[in-house]
């Protein structure tokens, strides 16, 4: 009588087995006789390899979920995910996870660690890796990679990647990774010219107009102070994304006639308190809290969409970043004082090391300076009139706060 366990799929009981019975199906017992030991050896150690490679390509990770996920797409497709199965993959990895953990250098490993203490953002660790997992699929690990192994990715890479903004970011996101390898040249450079960068058309921005529109949204169409607070932080300090998301009131201190911000700065930036200018405590008075990136990007869309204001294809607050740049870049004459108080890494100039000016300095010299403040300071009073989300303060406790 037949049972459901006779239409089961037949499963290997091992790598090694199942290797086997595809190279010559029905004898294996013939095969291994003819194959030496060694000869199996080296034979398995591709097959690893191969795996490993295949992982990275589909799942962009050489980790043991990537392999067990590898192996469930394609060894056991036809199989329904259980206990007993999920053993059976394990089972089936071992060898490879072995013979991962035998070889001298994991260049994937190396980089996301590297990665992790540079403090990158996970958006650009996440690009990164992937490029990174890209590359070592294709050409293999090693702990150096020659100009013939980087041409035989950028030979496909460049058909790959149709558009030019796509291909510039893939090989520079490689040599990222080229020059982060133990021993190498931090100045190593592709063998071959390097794409020219995106022109402006691939940087949105928005217009000094599109800021004051959106700034006076927040008014016209009651936007929740969570949201009010971070536009204001994304068009006077040109936070990013992933910074205005952990926001909160723990960053903020209006500690009694001097006021400071601190972001969470990514990418290797400077982190530091920067001045809040006293007219704008008001806006900063309420309980503001950390948001999903997915959330405040939506709510952007909807913020501009409700106020007639273009965001461009792609764009996002990196608009009010780039606008803030050239807003304040227009107002103050160092280069040096914008670079510190857009929190970037400390410039390497001589001058930029001589230069013995405190950084809270310069700051408050450009916020008395910068067009957004005092736009935002002609807002406030009416943000607290008729913003109902701000009105549920009372105006004597945001006094009291000031």
């Amino acid at each position: 009588m037949l049972t459901r366990d006779d239409f089961k799929p037949s499963l290997p009981d091992s790598l090694k087995e199942l290797v086997v019975s595809q190279l010559i199906p029905g004898d294996k017992g013939t095969l291994q006789s003819a194959l030496t030991e060694d000869g199996l050896e080296q034979l398995m150690k591709k097959v690893y390899e191969k795996i490993e490679a295949e992982a990275l390509a589909v799942f962009k990770s050489n980790e043991v979920w990537a392999l067990k996920a590898w192996a469930y797409s394609t060894i056991l497709k036809d199989t329904i995910a259980s206990e007993a199965n999920q053993a059976m993959v394990e089972e089936l990895m071992s060898p490879v996870v072995e013979w991962q953990n035998q070889q001298p250098f994991d260049s994937i490993g190396y980089f996301r660690e590297l990665l992790e203490a540079e403090r990158k953002s996970d958006r650009t660790k996440e690009c990164y890796i992937l490029s990174a997992a890209r590359f070592v699929g294709m050409i293999g690990r090693k702990r150096h990679y020659t100009n013939d192994d980087i041409m035989t990715y950028l030979k496909w890479a460049s058909k790959h990647y149709q558009n030019q903004d796509s291909y510039y970011q893939e090989c520079r996101r490689l040599l990222q990774f080229l020059r982060r390898l133990p021993g190498a040249d931090r100045q190593r450079q592709l063998p071959m010219r390097m794409p020219k960068m995106p022109s402006e058309f691939y940087q949105p921005t928005f217009t000094n107009e599109d800021v004051e529109i959106l700034a006076w949204s927040t008014v016209l169409d009651n936007i929740p102070y969570n949201m009010v607070v971070r536009l204001a932080v994304a068009s006077i300090y040109g936070a990013r994304r992933s910074e205005l998301t952990q926001l909160s009131s723990e960053d903020i201190s209006l500690d009694g006639g001097k006021g400071s911000i601190f972001i969470r700065t990514k990418k290797g930036g400077q982190r530091k308190p920067q001045p809040i200018p006293q007219s704008l405590f008001p806006l900063f008075c309420v309980p503001v809290t950390p948001m999903h990136g997915h959330t405040i990007q939506r709510q952007l869309k909807k913020i501009c969409k409700d106020a007639g204001v273009h965001l461009p294809s792609r764009g996002g607050y990196h608009c009010f970043r780039r606008r803030t740049v050239t807003t304040i870049s227009e107002v103050e004459p160092s280069d040096t004082n914008v670079s510190n108080f857009m929190r970037w890494a400390k410039p390497r100039t001589m001058l930029a090391r001589y230069k013995q000016t405190p950084v809270e300095v310069t700051d408050t010299g450009i916020l008395a300076k910068h067009p957004f403040v005092k736009m935002w300071s002609e807002i406030i009073p009416y943000l607290l009139e008729f913003n109902s989300s701000y009105s549920q303060f009372s105006q004597p406790a945001l006094n009291d706060n000031t």
